[in-house]
C-alpha cells in the first residue's frame, strides 16, 4: 500500500510540473539596441522607443510567422517567414507606400526587437505528449512497484512454475525507472 501510494505521489507531482508556468514571464521585456531602449509590450501589441509607439501583430506557428508593423503615421512594414520540412527557413517582405525608413526606425530592426528579446515560447504541449508521458510514467511505475508482476507478464507466462531471479527483478526495476526518467526528459525538452 506504501508503495502504491508513494507511486501515486510521485505520478501527481510530475503531472503537476507540466502545468507549471516558466517562471518571470512576462509580456512586457525591454531590449536595448544602438543606446536606444526598446519596450515591447505583447499584451497590447506595441513597441515603444520613447519617442515613438509602434504596433504590432505577430502571429505563428513552429513552420512560420508573420509580423505587421503599423507607424504612427499609418505606414506598415510587414514580414513573412515559412520554413521548409528540411529545416530551412525562407521571409519575404514588404511595405505600404507611405512607408519611411528615414523617418522613423526600420521595420527591419522593429523584427529583430520582436524576435531577439522575446522570452521563449512555452513549449508544445499536446494531447500526444501527455498520453506518453502518462504512458511512460504508468509503465514505468508498474515496473518499479510490482517487478515481479511485470516480469510474468512479458516472460513468466512462458514457463511453467517459473520464478524470476534477483537478476531479473533488479532489470525489470532499472527499466521502469528508465521509462520515469524518459518521462522527465519528454516533459521538459519535447
Amino acid at each position: 500500500m506504501k508503495k502504491t501510494a508513494m507511486f501515486s505521489l510521485a505520478i501527481l507531482l510530475t503531472l503537476s510540473l507540466c502545468a507549471c508556468s516558466p517562471a518571470g514571464s512576462s509580456n512586457t521585456y525591454t531590449v536595448t539596441r544602438n543606446g536606444t531602449d526598446y519596450t515591447v509590450d505583447q499584451e497590447n501589441g506595441t513597441i515603444s522607443d520613447g519617442l515613438n509607439t509602434y504596433q504590432f501583430t505577430f502571429s505563428g506557428n513552429a513552420s512560420g510567422y508573420d509580423i505587421k508593423i503599423t507607424y504612427p503615421n499609418g505606414s506598415t512594414y510587414s514580414w513573412h517567414t515559412q520554413t521548409s520540412s528540411s529545416g530551412t527557413g525562407f521571409g519575404s517582405g514588404g511595405w505600404s507606400d507611405d512607408y519611411d525608413a528615414d523617418r522613423y526606425v526600420s521595420g527591419d530592426e522593429l523584427c529583430d526587437l520582436l524576435l531577439a528579446g522575446a522570452p521563449k515560447a512555452p513549449r508544445n504541449s499536446s494531447p500526444e505528449k501527455f498520453l506518453i508521458v502518462l504512458l511512460l510514467l504508468a509503465l514505468g511505475g508498474f515496473n518499479i512497484a510490482s517487478p515481479q508482476t511485470a516480469w510474468y507478464l512479458s516472460e513468466g507466462w512462458k514457463f511453467r512454475d517459473a520464478e524470476p531471479s534477483q537478476l531479473a527483478l533488479g532489470l525489470t526495476r532499472a527499466g521502469g525507472a528508465a521509462c520515469c526518467v524518459v518521462a522527465v526528459i519528454v516533459i521538459f525538452a519535447w
